[in-house]
């Protein structure tokens, strides 16, 4: 019988916990502050603010779009990576690994330079004498950007999740006739 008791937190975990910890007494010490220094009644004025609450619709729905935009292309991106060899795989995975690394500043200089009002495909469309409609600085500009940088890094995280199922439970799950989408 061992006699040997485990810890509670591993060690390896309590520098990560008292990290999360301070962020999180000092993100709730400038709440308390600010709850404390406001003038009442301000807090009523503040949730009857109309462009509050327009502000919090359009970052939620933002969101909701980023996540959508990224996630699904990514699931069918992980999964023919997953399921295919082809010449130009690897230069694909390094693609996606580019945008980790990519400078945010870089990133989105290069956007505009391909999807803003003077860029190349604003020439492209003039050139063809259509009218160029797209802008980068609203909603569509946001969300070019956050798929940008998501849907490589979401592809990837689900390749590796992919490739981290041992085989003994892709046989199993074939055996059981769970085939496809099923797992």
């Amino acid at each position: 019988m061992a006699t040997r008791r485990q810890p509670l937190i591993p060690g390896w975990l309590i520098p990560g916990l008292c990290a999360a910890a301070l962020m999180i007494t000092v993100s709730l010490a400038a709440f308390l502050a600010l709850w404390l220094n406001a003038p009442s009644g301000a807090w009523s004025t503040i949730w009857r603010d109309s462009y509050l609450w327009h502000v919090v619709r359009f970052s939620f729905w933002q969101a909701f779009l980023s996540a959508v935009l990224s996630v699904v292309p990514a699931v069918f991106l992980a999964r023919a990576l997953y399921r295919r060899r082809f010449p130009g795989r690897l230069a694909l995975l390094r693609l996606c690994a580019m945008t980790l690394i990519l400078p945010v500043l870089v990133a989105v200089f290069g956007i505009l330079s391909v999807y803003g009002r003077q860029g190349w495909l604003a020439s492209l469309w003039q050139m063809l004498g259509l009218q160029w409609t797209f802008s980068p600085y609203g909603l569509q500009g946001i969300l070019l950007a956050h798929v940008f940088f998501n849907l490589p890094m979401a592809s990837r995280l689900l390749l590796q999740s992919l490739e981290s199922i041992p085989g003994e439970q892709r046989q199993l799950a074939a055996q059981l006739g769970m085939r496809g989408w099923h797992f």
